[in-house]
């Protein structure tokens, strides 16, 4: 068999495997097994191999057993209202809260505060009297003037 993966809950594997390990890996119904030619071994196993038959035999009561399991626990569930209380729970927790905008305000008001602080602080370390040459930048919007004023 070649390396297949189908996406799904079925990889074909790479080596040869063992109808008891394509049983765990599958479930004991053939029918939702990838590979044709195992589940003919299988079939084929079925009626001459005792030791299969008893490990398939044992996955069915497995699988019927988890599936009753299941049910229970979801009877258990629906029973107790426990997905009414989660569900109410989560809906609590997800309302949107209030948005209180002066909070907000009073963050940008203390933002431009600490940078005219900063401003000034840096203005003040600077050594007085030492005349630091200004940058002075002239943007020329290129609508107002044509190419000729250039």
């Amino acid at each position: 068999m070649s390396k297949i993966e189908t996406g799904g809950d079925n990889p074909l594997h790479a080596r040869p495997i063992s109808l008891e390990e394509a049983i765990d890996c599958w479930g004991p119904d053939l029918s939702n097994w990838p590979d044709i030619a195992l589940v003919r071994r299988a079939r084929e196993a079925l009626l001459a191999n005792r030791s299969f038959r008893a490990h398939r035999d044992l996955a069915v009561a497995d699988a019927q057993r988890l599936k009753a399991t299941a049910a229970a626990l979801d009877q258990r569930i629906a029973d107790r209202g426990s997905l009414g209380r989660i569900e109410a729970g989560v809906l609590r927790l997800a309302q949107p809260k209030p948005v209180h905008w002066y909070r907000r305000i009073a963050a940008v008001a203390a933002v431009m505060v600490v940078a005219a602080m900063l401003g000034s602080a840096v203005e003040f370390a600077s050594a007085p009297g030492t005349n630091a040459p200004s940058v002075q930048i002239v943007q020329l919007d290129p609508l107002m003037f044509g190419p000729a004023d250039f």
